[in-house]
Formats: C-alpha cells, structure tokens, sequence
C-alpha cells in the first residue's frame, strides 16, 4: 500500500518540509520522519509504503537550518482507510490556529459545544474521494453541509446540499465517488442550523477548487480554515470565590457543594461560566491570615474549609448534631465568612467524622485508587500538614527533625505501622473527600453546560510544601510582588519566592506541567495570575517590605561602564545610598522631624544622616512597630511609612546576583533624590529609565515567555486566559496574541497610553472583559470613591450631559453592563456584585462593603460573603429574567 503526501507550502531559505507517520496500527514504526521533496511552485510532495493499515497518524514539520523543527498547529491529523489494499493520495495545506484553539478546548468540546457526532454511512465500496474541512467553533445545534458546482453536490442548489459527516469532529468530511464527478470540482461549505436546517452562512473566500484526481486511488482533501461570515461564538459568566457563596446548606463560608446552585443560577440566566479564585490549601498558623487564597501551601492539595459536612459522613450521637447545628446557624447568620472560628469547628467536626469512619474509607477501593494516582504529593503534603502543627511553625528550617525534606526519610515516617501515622492519614482523608466533592460539581457544571473557571496563583508560600520538597526551583532569598501602578504607589510584596526558572527548564518544567494537570482534573478553564511574572517578575529583597526598591528578573541589568559610556559619571554613594538630607527629612515628617532624628537616624556629614544599624532595613523597621503593639496610632503610622520611603531615596538598586550590575529604581523620579540633581543629570537619568523599563528588554524578554508558556498551556486542554495588568511589556501582546491566550480587559484599567477609561467595544476578540476585578471596588463604591473621576466617566465613557447622579443608580449599572455585554470580546465575566448592582433591593446596602482585597494591603482579611442566599437568588424570577434577557438580546 503506497501513500503519497501533497502539501502547498512556502518554505523560508534553509527550511525543508517533513511528514512525521505513526500508524494507530501495530505494524509500523511511531513517528518515523519522511522529508518531502518541492517544486518550483512551492508543492511538496513524498511517498511511503506501509502494509496494509485501516488509519495513519500524521503530521508536518519545518524542519529549521539549525536541525530544529517547528510542528504545524493542533494535534495529529488522522485518516482513516476502509479499503486497505488501495493506494492512496493525501492533499492538506499547512495547518495554522487562525484564533480557532479556544474551540478546541474542553471548555468547548465537553460543556459548550458538546455534541453526539454524527455518523454518515457512505458507500465506502465505491466512494474513492474525500473531502474535509477542519473546523472546530461549531455549536451543538449547528452543523456543516456543502454545495457544490456538481449533481452529487446539488449544482449550488442550497436545498440539495449535503450534510457532512462529524464522526471526526473538529474534522468534517464527505466520501464521494470520483467517477461520478467532472473535474474542475468547486464547492462551499455552508453553517447549517440542525434543527429548521436553514442555511446560517455560507464560507467566506472564493469557491474551493479541486483541479483533478486519480480515480484509481482514494484521495483524501483535507481544507483549512474555514472563513466564518456570521460573528463569532461570545459567552457570558459571573466571577465569585468559593469562600463568598452562602447557601442555607453552608457552614459560615462558601463550600464546593454551593456551586452546584451558583451552577444552577448561572444556567438560569444563561450565563455559561463560573470563574473562581485560587482553592489550594493555604492553611499556616489555622488564623485568619491563613485567609489569603493566593499564598498556597501546595500547588496540589484542596483547602479542607471548603467541605461540605454533611457529605463527608453522619454524626451518631443527638448532642453531636445538636452541638454542630447551633455552630452552623451562628456561623450561617454573620454578614461576613469568619475564616478562623469557621475552621476551627469544622476541623472539630473532620477529627470527629476521621474517628468514626476514618478506617472503613481508607480500606475503600475508591481511596486506593485516590492515594495511588495522587501519592507523589499527597504524602510530603500530609507529613508537612502534620509536622507543621506538630512543631506549632509553617517555619519548616526551624523544625527539630526533617527540616530538609528527604524522600526516603518522609516516605518511612509516612509508614502505616507508626503510631503517628493516623495523624498523617487524616489528611489523606480530607483530600480524598475534597477530590470526591469537587469531581462532583465540575461533572454536575459540564452536565449543565457551564465551565468553572479556576486561577493558577504566580506564587506560592515560602513556607509551602512545594518550597520544603523543592527549593532548588525557588529564590528563597527574594520576594515576589509587583512594581507601582494602579492597585499600588508603592508597588506590592506578595510575599512568595520567585522561581528559579533556569533549575525549572531541566527537566522542561515538570513542575509546573503537574500542576496544570492536577487541575485540570477540575477545571476546563483557567486564569493565569500576573501572567507578566512569565515574561519577567519583580523581585524585591528579603529586607524590603515595599516594592519600590525591586527590580525585574530576569533582567538586563547595566554596568558601570555602560552607564558611564552613556554620560552618566557613577557615584555610588549618591545614587545607592538612601538620599537623607535634612529638608528631605522635614518635607517627609513635619513636627515629627526632630524624634525621627533623635530615635532613627545619625548624622552622616553636613545635614545629612544615615540610618542607625537597627533601623537599616525596612523589615527591621516593620518588626519595630509591630512591636509597639496597642501604642500604635495615626503618628506611628505617619513615621513608619516616612522611614519606609526613605529607604526607596535611592536612584539605582544593586542586582541581586550580579553584584557589579544595576538597576534604575522604579519611579525614581517621584524621589527627593531626583529632584535634587542638575538639570542636565535629570535629562540623562530620565534617557536610561525610558530605555532600561521600555525598551532594552522587549525582545529579551519576549524570549523568556516563549520558553515557557508553550510548554505549560500545552500540557492540559483547559481554555487558557491571562491577567495581564500593571506595568505590561510591549512584547506581551504579540505573544499572547500568537499563542491564543485570552486577555483581560477593564474598562478602568485601559492598556492605550494616555487614554483614562478603556471602552469595552475595542476589546479584543480573544479576551475577559470585566467591570471589575477582586482587587478593586464594584462598581457601585467605585462611582462613590472620587467624584471628579466619576463625572469624567459619565460624561466621556457612558456618554451623558449634565452632572452624574451622586451613586451608581441601577440605570448606570444597567448602562455600563450593557456596554460590555455588546463587546466583541469572546467573554464577559462579571463580578457577582456587579450584576446585583441592576436592581436596588436586591443589591448590598452598603457598596464599599463589597470589596474582595485591598492589593496594598498584605494583611488583607478575605472574608467578602454573599448578602443573599443562592437558594433566595434562585427564586428571583424578575431578576433572572432580567439578566437572561439582556445576555440574549446582545446576542451571547
């Protein structure tokens, strides 16, 4: 059996083009490479010969003058034989995304656009030539047909039009007999409404041309993106943590149960995503500054809050049920998620319920194919949960015994014949329940055809799992966070080690392609948190509690040499050195002036000073205060912060690694520092800061991303979208754009320069349009935040005369949703606040009561919770028609 390849395609100089063959039979060797042969009209062409085979599996690659090779979009293409002895004559084009790759993600192929394919029985006797077409953004009650300039195919006759088989969906195809066809062959494929089968659009281009075909093989025509004439598919969907929802079934906080009637409401207005902050463990101290969802204590490991009890088991005794009862109706009756006191009683209910049926669960089959698939982390987990109480630290250096994680020594201490050991399996236990009840709601949110869209945190605890089990892939010495922008003046420390990507490349990043899988066990979309830290994060030293004092990793850091070639003499006590001079003192501490000198400072020249060795860092100042405890008032908070920013009186910052390196300090002219220098060493300044943060590093780091988002959003099919707000690189767009990862769009945060507010209209197509996000206020305590702001809003972005009303009346609300509804951008995605805010009784009395996080704050209590219960919501027929209506009307 002979098989010839034929494919258009224009090389570069230097290239060649290959096919890759694996037959899904046993009989020939997987992926063996054939390099194909081209004429002087860009054809390219070879022949193989295999035994009999009923399918091949098959792919193109450039092959690159340097031995590399670069694949075609998307996954193997496969073709099945049903006459094995006869040759056979393959025609494909180069296949490219052409922004289709979302639809073939299984937020798509298993919830939105699930389908039953459509088996068409042909005469496969007879029939010798296939057409196909690839073609994945195809809604369920659609399908594709095709007319053409023959009588088998209706003579462009739309009545007469032929219906393609699905069987290989995303790939459509029709088997023909060739000798009932007269070649030139043109033909169109048509969108065809399933049910009324009233033609929905005809394919963009010219007609497709089949010049000939040799009737005495079967050929195989395989056409590339089909020109869509009618607008593109556009969902719509609700942002709300899991810890926010309230449910008449919950336990004071939100549970994974609870989104089963989120779900439910989301289906009832025709929304078809539900997006989620971050659910892994986070618990350190079992208080609430365990809150913050981003700050994990495993990248793998559930957050045991979020269990629902009564599916967990049932108490025996009435004193234990009545007990829990009281606990769940006095949780259950707060305004906000009481984190602390909500897990302390459900881990009186877990260590309960472990007791009771802890024994006959972990006996069960259904466990042991829980612990096998999930071992590698679950145990390390489960040790460091247990050894982190056990030692009363997340601390893990300051452990008397495994403080350097060993896994033979772990995997031993894990063992089941340890006293400890049942200590160490109750975690094993409340993960297994965990699995079980999230595994029931994604399959309850597909069944529904609604997606959950979960969020991957940049970071992770430097006190985590993950840090204890693999710190060669971490910088434990920096902090993650981000420079100043609209969240922050003085940038954010979140805390986290940034990565060690080069340690992270070795093994092709393993770590994170796990992670990626693990939920994808739960999810069938994702959001990438700061996306940005892919390209570049900013690192801030392990003595900073600001961020204006980081710089950018990886980064291009200058030398003295360079800096002085372009003009700049170096002097390092003037540019390193904190710029302390006595007016810059007085500006920044008024009356206080003269006790921050006498308490902090020492003199250091003529008036000038210099940090007394106590006071060098700002963490030593931050542990200071904090020490003070209840003596801390308005002036303590004046003389911390006016400490804090003198630390950042500095012009350049040293790099961490490379020590002889440095970088421009971020907003260095808004510094007394900057302002105090000559004109023309202000100008010269100015040069490298514009070049250092928007220039010398656009390539570099577009590189960066290149290496390693295509391996991470390949490693799972969810739908892939990336935050990328704050201070954005120019090369994150092309990148993002190339491999289709959806952008976030906020009309408060526009990405034109020099523009005040963004209009949903020029979202792009590929993107998450939203009003607002967890890190800002709804949109009903935005419009009270600054009322000057606010006008300019009214009167430029929702275009209307005359004053703006002194709150965001539900006409504004209604306004504002439905601009964005109207975008062209794939999704919208609402706060849940911000859809409450449509209609006043419904809506939460007090608007900035609203609010998810204060980025600026670090010590940010998460505790936002729903006013209403999703069991009231859901009987709120005016409401929900309401919201339904305006997401048909706009035609999502």
């Amino acid at each position: 059996m002979k098989i010839q390849f034929n494919i258009h395609f224009k090389t570069q100089w230097g290239q060649t083009l290959c096919v890759l063959v694996n037959s899904l039979d046993e009989n020939l060797i997987s992926f063996q490479t054939y390099v194909m042969h081209c004429n002087e009209k860009s054809e390219w062409e070879t022949e193989i010969s295999v035994d009999s085979v009923s399918n091949i599996s098959y792919r193109y690659v450039i092959q690159n003058q340097d031995k590399t090779f670069t694949s075609e979009y998307g996954a193997n293409r496969v073709v099945e034989f049903h006459d094995t002895k006869k040759n056979v004559t393959i025609y494909d084009n180069w296949r490219e995304s052409y922004g289709d790759s979302p639809f073939t993600k299984t937020a798509f192929t298993e919830c939105f656009f699930k389908r039953e394919p459509l088996k068409i029985e042909y005469q496969q006797s007879i029939n010798n030539f296939i057409l196909r077409v690839n073609c994945p953004q195809m809604e369920p009650n659609r399908h594709f047909a095709i007319v053409g300039n023959q009588d088998v195919l209706g003579n462009w006759d739309v009545s007469k039009k032929v219906k393609l088989d699905e069987s290989q969906f995303p790939v459509w195809s029709i088997s023909l007999d060739a000798s009932k066809i007269k070649f030139p062959l043109e033909y169109k494929y048509l969108i065809v409404d399933t049910l009324t089968d009233e033609v929905l659009a005809w394919g963009g281009g010219p007609n497709r041309l089949v010049e000939a075909v040799n009737k005495e093989v079967l050929t195989v025509v395989t056409d590339e993106h089909f020109i869509r004439t009618i607008p593109s598919w556009k969902g719509t969907g609700v942002a709300i943590p899991v810890f926010s929802l309230r449910s008449e079934d919950g336990f004071g906080i939100g549970e994974f149960n609870d989104l089963k009637k989120m779900i439910d409401w989301a289906k009832k207005t025709g929304q078809r995503i539900i997006q989620i902050l971050p659910i892994n463990d986070t618990i350190l101290f079992h208080t609430n500054y365990d809150s913050y969802p981003y700050n994990a204590v495993s990248v793998y490991a559930l957050h045991p809050i979020y269990l629902h009890l009564e599916s967990l088991g049932k108490l025996k005794t009435k004193k234990l049920k009545d007990y829990f009862q009281s606990k769940k109706t006095e949780l259950n009756s707060l305004s906000f998620s009481d984190y602390q006191n909500v897990l302390n009683t459900k881990w009186e209910f877990f260590k309960i319920i472990y007791l009771q049926d802890g024994t006959s669960v972990l006996a069960s089959d259904e466990y042991k194919t829980f612990f096998s698939t999930n071992k590698e982390w679950l145990v390390p987990y489960a040790a460091f949960s247990y050894l982190r109480d056990l030692n009363g630290t997340p601390e893990f250096g300051k452990w008397k015994e495994f403080s350097i994680y060993d896994k033979s020594q772990i995997e031993d201490f894990s063992n089941p014949e340890f006293l400890h050991y049942k200590e160490i399996a109750f975690y094993y236990f409340l993960q297994y329940h965990l699995h079980k009840q999230l595994i029931e709601v994604h399959d309850y949110a597909r069944k529904n055809g609604v997606a959950i869209k979960g969020d991957i945190p940049i970071g992770v605890s430097p006190r985590s799992v993950d840090a204890w089990v693999e710190p060669e892939l971490f910088n434990l010495n920096g902090q993650a966070g981000a420079p100043p922008d609209d969240f922050s003046a003085t940038g954010q420390n979140w805390g986290f080690p940034t990565y060690n990507w080069e340690s992270m490349e070795k093994d092709g990043y393993q770590w994170w392609k796990k992670r990626f899988q693990k939920l994808a066990e739960y999810f069938d979309a994702y959001r990438i948190d700061h996306i940005l830290g892919f390209f570049r994060i900013w690192e801030i030293p392990a003595d900073a509690v600001w961020g204006l004092t980081g710089s950018f990793l990886p980064a291009l850091p200058f030398s003295i040499k360079e800096l002085e070639n372009k003009g700049l003499w170096w002097d390092e006590n003037r540019y390193l050195k904190p710029y302390l001079k006595e007016h810059v003192l007085y500006a920044t501490f008024g009356k206080y002036t003269d006790d921050v000198i006498r308490e902090y400072l020492l003199p250091d020249g003529w008036q000038n000073f210099k940090f007394k060795p106590e006071f060098n860092t700002q963490k030593k100042i931050e542990a200071h205060f904090a020490s003070l405890g209840y003596n801390f008032g308005n002036k303590e908070v004046l003389i911390r912060d006016g400490l804090y920013a003198l630390h950042c009186e500095v012009l350049f910052v040293r790099d961490m690694r490379q020590t002889d390196k440095f970088h421009p300090r971020i907003s260095m002219h808004s510094s007394a520092s900057f302002r105090d220098l000559p004109d023309n060493t202000r100008r010269l300044l100015d040069k490298i800061y514009v070049d250092y943060f928007y220039h010398r590093h656009t390539e570099f780091w577009k590189q960066q991303a290149l290496k390693k988002l295509p391996a991470l959003i390949s490693s799972t099919n969810m739908l892939v979208c990336g935050e990328d707000l704050g201070m954005v690189p120019d090369s994150v767009p092309s990148v993002m754009n190339a491999l289709e990862i959806l952008s976030l769009e906020i009309q408060r945060m526009p990405k034109k320069p020099n523009t005040e507010f963004a209009m949903p209209a020029d979202a792009p197509y590929r993107s998450v349009c939203t009003t607002s996000t967890h890190d800002m206020n709804p949109i009903r305590a935005w419009w009270e935040e600054d009322a000057i702001l606010t006008q300019r809003f009214y009167n430029h972005a929702l275009g209307m005369q005359g004053p703006a009303p002194a709150t965001c009346e539900t006409w504004i609300a209604e306004r504002i949703i439905e601009q964005h509804l109207d975008s062209n951008a794939m999704w919208i995605i609402l706060p849940w606040q911000d859809w409450m805010a449509l209609e006043s009784k419904l809506c939460l009395e007090h608007p900035f009561a609203e609010r998810i996080n204060v980025p600026s704050n670090p010590r940010n209590f998460w505790c936002y919770r729903m006013h209403m219960t999703l069991e009231q919501l859901l009987k709120e027929d005016s409401f929900n028609e309401k919201i339904a209506e305006m997401i048909k009307n706009s035609g999502r």
